[in-house]
């Protein structure tokens, strides 16, 4: 989604809506946060600029935009926790830094073929996929570098 704030203000106002700060102050977080994050973190962010903000509002705005389809929730890994994620015209796929927990977004030609030969070999029909790598984020692996030399 290009720009989330302006989608919504649009989305809202046809709803016969408006755009409180509050709202406003949600979404710019959201939009200015690369790192799909969980209500409760989104919250401390917005918190710090509106004490008055309460997590319950950041939940409301969030199942709203899911409702509209403006960003998508994910589970990664054990995680119990939503994660959230402004919606993507194009699907794209995650990984995710086991040292420093960074999530990382990334498209790839080969996942298209993955589905395609899939589809080919069983007939099926795939709607939406799901990929998420696990492993070391180079800044991570630098350190570990970094460290083992001068051990």
């Amino acid at each position: 989604m290009a720009d989330l704030l302006q989608e919504t203000q649009n989305r809202i106002q046809s709803q016969g809506g408006r755009m409180t700060a509050q709202r406003r102050l949600i979404l710019e977080s959201l939009q200015g946060m690369h790192s799909h994050p969980t209500a409760e973190e989104l919250h401390a962010v917005v918190s710090a600029k509106d004490p008055s903000l309460h997590l319950s509002t950041v939940y409301r705005t969030l199942r709203w935009l899911e409702q509209e389809e403006l960003i998508k929730t994910h589970f990664f890994g054990d995680e119990r926790q939503e994660r959230f994620d402004p919606a993507h015209p194009m699907e794209h796929y995650h990984f995710i830094c086991n040292s420093c927990k960074k999530i990382l977004e990334f498209d790839s030609l080969l996942v298209n073929t993955i589905k395609a030969q899939f589809e080919l070999h069983s007939g099926a029909y795939v709607e939406t996929g799901s990929v998420v790598l696990h492993g070391t984020c180079a800044k991570c692996r630098e350190q570990i570098e970094v460290f083992s030399e001068h051990t």
